[in-house]
Parts: structure tokens; sequence; C-alpha cells
């Protein structure tokens, strides 16, 4: 019903539906990685290493 009720839509409000799909896919694939992924920490620690070399 909620496909249907999508398809309905004005193309505008598809788009935007679309946009917001892609972010919630995107904010899952982060979350599934959070915990294996170095923070932001880590990351500038490794970059300040690399820069003083």
């Amino acid at each position: 019903m909620l496909i249907e009720e999508i398809k309905r839509q004005p193309e505008p409000l598809l788009r935007e539906v679309l946009h917001y799909m892609k972010f919630l896919a995107r904010l899952r694939a982060q979350e599934e990685w959070a915990d294996v992924l170095p923070g932001r920490q880590v990351e500038q620690e490794v970059l300040d290493i690399l820069d003083s070399k």
C-alpha cells in the first residue's frame, strides 16, 4: 500500500523520497561499520604522524 501511495505522488516528492531512502541506507551502513572503523581522533593522530615524517 505504501509503495502504491508513493507512486501516485508528484515527481519532486518522489525525488525527495528517493534521496531520503538513500540517506537512511548510508546511515545504516555507517552504523554497521562504526564499531570497526577508527574514530576521527585516531584518524587525526595517524595524519599527524604521517605529516611529521
